[in-house]
This record gives structure tokens, sequence and C-alpha cells, in this order.
């Protein structure tokens, strides 16, 4: 077990008390929707007018509060009202942000200390997060629109020139000094800012996204302050190519960087290993300092409890935890019932964590019943509660029985809550991927079934499903490749090599998905209308052609789902569904067929069993077997094993990533938070991640080399997230104006 002797700093806390208050907080509002920002100095706390937001100094330290309603965007725009707690589902997310510069000093803590004064204020559940200069946490970089500015203080001197970096979707623009080649590298974008000249340049291996921000930054600046007419010139300058400039223009920058001494870093990719979320419980030491120092406070002993993954259930009321999560942060929780001496280490003991592992992200507090999206998303199977996605949860899940293609056309959220594009009565054709003992005797390694909405599958063959249905913009295809629990990885191989050349062969038009067994999409099982079952083996044991799957004579099948996107069956005994659930069973036996139903069953399963035994069937209730079905059942008869019914899973709300390439299949995902469909942009690849599938948006103009690389782009995503995510979960790649609704 792993145990780390973490020191508080003294200085973190202002005693053991209830600290005084700043005057300059009692001006806050604690029940009202607000956006404010200070500037923290060692004697005062300065309010920054609205004109300044966004703009940081490296010596300097700043306090940044967000109040705002859960789900809602948040920043300068947000609009002032009272937030009323009356346990409607409607309740405030409060963000306090402490960032120091890289020059600032002791003033870090002071402004720890400031936003430990404001929550007392406040009196109200809120997140504190302690943030670092260029390694801010996607939340503050979401409240500005247009990014911040990282300047250095003191630099006012135009007439040397100033060099800013822009990195990043929301971006951050940080000042260089001195003015050298010595911060150029091949894959960042930089503007020189002159008196008379502002110089884009360009790295070869810069991102796109970036490039374009580094050109409207480019363009701000040429306007002038009054943003009037272009004051000055822009000019763009290429990685290798700053010869190729004007006269003047290559004069005035190598008198800025002398071209003779040019030197520009190539790119250097962090290649992380990925590492699973770690969770830590924090106690006090048990033994005692053999040397008492007075104005040391007690170490914080740190145990490590488990890897990822995390449930909420590891998580105790009465205790304090923290969560090493890599680069996405280190997370201290407090429980509801923890002492209040324990609760005001928190913060220490997370940011020992922190130092103790060299991160230098964002460390933040949260406490029990008020954790923010990005910690609960650490953790399988989150119950995350909001009233107004329940709402719309259950109506999409209530209009599940009566979905029809023009309400999900016409009515996007109800096909986003219920996952399904429309109601599954569009045109199929599906293939069964051969084997090479049947590629031998046959040319094509696909066999188009006769059949396709028989539903039959089995967990040792692979299948690829072609479904075309029409929507409002016209006919819209996605391209499914099912791969069975038990089918080997050559199969699985050669299946996605056919299933990516039938892509290519259709224009590249369809939405790909990657299906696995056993974790299929709502939509998947809505085609087959509830009936989809999964039996052992591979089809060629019942039909050597293999141009017929069908199901075998002899069956038990277990039936799980209360709807039809939900409704799956699978043959008890294979080895792929070990540990599967289902109150429900089908038993073939020839032409007969029982239906049993536990005595737990809910009517909605039952219903769905009676759906999938697609045919003249016999009802048998638990407890009122007769002899004629327990002989049907024969030896198979101990496999029947009713499970209760599972709790209805509240869905975590959707994660945007936007991701960037550094080095040939490296990927760097940055989130943005509180998004909205105008954050995607042509040029650009982005990961929308709604936790059972991921989906890879691409843009119209994102690099060739990402197109082709999509899937790999998702597993990426889903191998680096601290929250060990399951490696078979569906992935939906689609393009720019083909997104379904």
């Amino acid at each position: 077990m792993h145990i780390l002797e973490i020191g508080a700093e003294q200085d973190e806390e202002n005693g053991n008390g209830r600290p005084a208050t700043d005057a300059t907080f009692r001006t806050v509002p604690p029940d009202h929707t607000t956006f404010l920002i200070w500037r923290i100095t060692k004697s005062a706390t300065e309010m920054l007018p609205r004109s300044h937001y966004g703009t940081f100094y490296d010596t300097d330290a700043y306090l940044v509060y967000s109040a705002s309603l859960s789900g809602q965007p948040a920043g300068p725009d947000v609009i002032r009202r009272e937030i009323k707690e009356n346990g409607n589902g409607e309740y405030a997310e409060r963000h306090i942000h402490a960032w120091a510069g890289e020059r600032a000093g002791g003033l870090g803590t002071v402004a720890l200390q400031r936003a430990t004064q404001l929550l007392s204020h406040i009196g109200a559940p809120a997140v504190l997060h302690r943030e670092t200069a260029t390694k801010e946490s996607p939340r503050l970089l979401s409240y500005f629109h247009d990014g911040i500015r990282i300047l250095c203080n003191g630099s006012n001197n135009l007439n040397s020139g100033r060099l800013y970096k822009v990195r990043g979707r929301r971006p951050v623009m940080l000042q260089l000094e001195p003015v050298s080649w010595s911060h150029l590298t091949s894959d960042g974008v930089f503007v020189l800012d002159t008196p008379s000249l502002v110089v884009l340049w360009l790295g070869r291996a810069a991102n796109l996204v970036e490039k374009i921000f580094g050109a409207k930054i480019a363009y701000r600046m040429a306007r002038g302050a009054d943003k009037g007419m272009m004051s000055r010139r822009i000019t763009i300058a290429h990685d290798g190519y700053e010869q190729t400039l004007p006269v003047a223009d290559r004069n005035l920058l190598d008198s800025m960087l002398d071209l003779r001494a040019r030197s520009v870093r190539p790119v250097a990719p962090t290649l992380d290993s990925p590492r699973p979320a770690r969770l830590y419980k924090s106690t006090q030491p048990s033994r005692a300092s053999p040397v008492s120092v007075p104005s040391q406070k007690p170490a914080a002993r740190l145990e490590e409890i488990k890897q990822a993954p995390l449930f909420r259930t590891d998580l105790n009321d009465d205790s304090i935890y923290v969560v090493d999560a890599g680069a996405r942060g280190v997370w201290a929780w407090v429980g509801s019932s923890a002492s209040k001496t324990a609760s005001r280490g928190a913060l220490a003991a997370a940011r020992g964590l922190a130092k103790a592992r060299r991160y230098s992200g964002p460390v933040s507090v949260t406490i029990a019943g008020r954790e923010p999206l990005e910690f609960a998303a650490l953790f399988h199977k989150w119950n995350w509660y909001d009233m107004r996605r329940e709402v719309r949860l259950k109506s999409a899940r209530s209009a599940t029985t009566k979905l029809d293609a023009v309400s999900l056309a016409t009515n996007a959220w109800l096909a986003a809550e219920a996952q399904v594009p429309d109601d599954g009565s569009g045109a199929l054709r599906m293939w069964r991927v051969r084997r090479e003992e049947e590629c031998e005797r046959e040319r094509s390694a696909l066999q188009e079934l006769e059949r396709p909405q028989q539903a039959v599958f089995y967990d040792r063959d692979c299948y690829i499903a072609l479904y075309t249905y029409h929507a409002p913009t016209g006919d819209q295809t996605i391209l499914y490749y099912w791969m069975g629990g038990s089918s080997p990885n050559d199969l699985k191989n050669l299946g996605a090599k056919e299933a990516r050349d039938l892509y290519t062969k259709l224009g590249r038009l369809p939405i790909q998905a990657w299906v696995y067994q056993g974790k299929e999409p709502a939509h998947f099982l809505q085609i087959f209308k509830g009936r989809m079952v999964t039996y052992c083996g591979t089809a060629t044991n019942y039909d050597p052609s293999g141009r017929r799957v069908i199901p075998p004579p002899r069956a038990l099948i277990r039936v799980s789902g209360q709807y039809a996107r939900e409704a799956r069956g699978v043959e008890v005994g294979c080895a792929s569904t070990a540990g599967g659930r289902g109150a429900c069973y089908v038993v073939r036996e020839g032409a007969r067929v029982w239906v049993w139903c536990a005595t737990t069953a809910t009517g909605d399963e039952r219903e769905v069993a009676k759906n999938m035994a697609a045919a003249e069937h016999v009802l048998v209730m638990q407890g009122k077997e007769k002899s004629d079905f327990w002989a049907a059942l024969g030896d198979r008869r101990h496999l029947l094993v009713p499970s209760p019914l599972e709790e209805m899973q509240r869905p975590l709300p959707p994660r945007l990533f936007y991701v960037s390439t550094s080095a040939p299949g490296h990927y760097t995902f940055e989130e943005i938070v509180s998004f909205s469909q105008y954050e995607l942009a042509p040029e650009m690849c982005a990961v929308l991640d709604v936790h059972c599938t991921v989906y890879v948006w691409l843009g119209s103009h994102c690099c060739v080399r990402t197109k082709d690389d999509a899937r790999n782009v998702a597993l990426s995503y889903l191998s680096y997230d601290p929250a060990s995510r399951d490696p078979e979960t569906p992935i939906f790649m689609l393009s720019q104006g083909r997104e379904p609704p």
C-alpha cells in the first residue's frame, strides 16, 4: 500500500478559526448569479473593471468568482438573477479560482487566503481551484471566449517589439521575454508586435486552428486600441521561408530576430503513457513528530486506496479524499460529515500531492453533493442528478415505445436523449465477414445476408450493417461494424479493413460506427425492433453456405431491457456473456418456444421478452412451471438465474474535447467547458463524449491524416482518460454536414 506524508503549509490558512472577511467581498451577492475578478496585492483586493477581464500579468495574482445556474453558461456575460434553491432541481454552480503568475512570488498564497475569505462570506457550497499560469483549468478558460492574455508586467516599451505565443482552442496568448529565437518552436504560432508591423510567424508543424486564432489576434493588434482603421500592416512569415518576405518586412524582422542566428526548436512531444486515476484517503499521521515545531502544522497522511475504475461508493461521507487525475488535475473531496479541522486541510493535502508528483496543473477542492462534471467524470456510473435533464430523459424513455421518424427529425433533443436518429424503419443491408478458409473458396471477404432483418448474430463472427434512413436534409447513411465478443483478432482486423474499404467506396459519406457485442448503442438495437439475439459459435455451424444466418434449434436466451432500443438477447453459456443481467428468458426447443419471467420482472420486461420470441410461445411465470418446460430446459436448469431490475442510470452531461496533433499518432485533448455547436470549426477535429458513446467529429477542412485516423483518435482518448474507460465503448465517426439530429 502506497502512503505519502504531506507537509502542509502554514501560510495557506488564516488560523483555525473563521477567517476575517475582506471588506471588498461584502458587496458580493451570495444568492445571485454573477461573475467578478479581483487583483490581489499583499495589502488590498482590487476589483477589476469589465474592460480588463481576460488580461493577467505574470507578477500579479487574481481571484475569479463565477456563480451560474447548473448547466448554464458562465462568464462575464452571465445575467445577474436570484438563485432559488428550493429543491426543484435549480441550484448554483459556484467556482472560485485563485490564479498566480510565474513571477507572483508569495501572492499565490495571499490569493488562497482571500479565496477562503470569499468562501466564508458566500456561505454556500463552492469549488475552490488553485490555478497556475499557462496550466489553467478548462473551466477558467471557458469564461473567456476570446481567450486570455498573460503579459509581462513592466514591459511597455513597444519600440523594442513584443513577442507572443498563441496556443489552444480557447487561446492563451503568452508574452515571452526577451524577443529571441530561443522561444520559437516548429509546432507553435507566434505574433511579433512592432510599432510599424505585426508579424505572424507560423511553425511548419503548427495546428491549423491555432494559426487561425493567431491571425485573429494579429488582426486585433493591427487595428489598434480604437478598433478603427488598420493602423499597422500584417505580414505572415512561414517557418523556414523568412527570407522570402518583402525586403522591408525582412529587414524589420531581422532587426528583431537575427535571421543569421535563426534556430527553431523541433517538436518535442511528451509521450505520456496512459495513467489511471488514483484515490487517496487523507488522515492525520498516527505518530507524533519527535521534534515539536509550534509554527508548523501536522503533516497530512495520504493512504492510497485504489486505482481507477473509481466508484462513488469508494467515498465515505465522514472522510477527506484526494484524487490524482494526472493531466486533469488533483482533486480533494470533502465528505458531508467530515470534521471542520480535516476540511480546512483538504486543499493543503491536494497541493502536497501535486508537489510530490511534480504536477503543475490545477488543484481543486469540492464538497459532497456539489461535485462539478470534471470531478464526477473520473468515476464510473456517477449518479448525476439534474431535474431538467431528468425530465427530458424520462420523456425520451417513455416516448421510445411510440417514436416515429418525423418526431425525431423535428425534435432534436428527443433524438439526443433517446440516442436514436430515426425509428429504425429505414433500409438495411448486412454482410458477414468470412474467415480465411471461406475466403479461399470465395473471392470476397464479405458475404451479404439474405434476410438481415432477422437480427441473428453469433459471438464468434463479425458483421457490417449499412443502414439508410430519410432525413429532412436528404438520405443519411450509417455504416455499423459489429464485433462478436469471442471473435478472433484476425477476423476483427479483416472486418475493419473491409468496413474502411466500403466507407471509401461510398464516397466517405456515411457515419462510421464501431460496435462491440453487449455494448450496442440504442439505434443499433432499434433497427432490429427489439429482436436482436446473439448466439454462441459461428453462423457456418448451422448453414455452411453462410448466406443465411439462422438461429440454432435449441437455445436458452437471456433477455434484458425494457424498451425496443434497449432490448438484447444473449444465449446463455457464451463465454463472452458471463455475468449478464436479465429477469426474462426465452427457451427454444425445436418448434416450441417458452417465455419464462421471474417474479421480479416488470410488465415492460415481459413485453420485450414476448416480442423477442417472435413466434407462438407459452408464457411461464416463476413458480408456475410445468413438467414439459423443465423437460425442454434439461441440463440447463441451473442457468436460469433471474436478476433484479437495474436502477435507471442518469447519464452525465456530455463533454467536448478539441483534438490537436503534436506528432503522428500522438494526440492531445483540450476540454471545452460550457460549449455549444459554435465551438466547432471546419478546421478542427473534436471528440464529443456522451459516456456511453464517443463521437469523433471531423471538420471539412481538418487535416487528412486525422480523417484517416479517426478511430485511433477515439481509442487514444479512451486510453488516456484517467477514469479507465472501457476500450470497447461504441465509437461514431462523423463528418461536418452529416451529423444526425
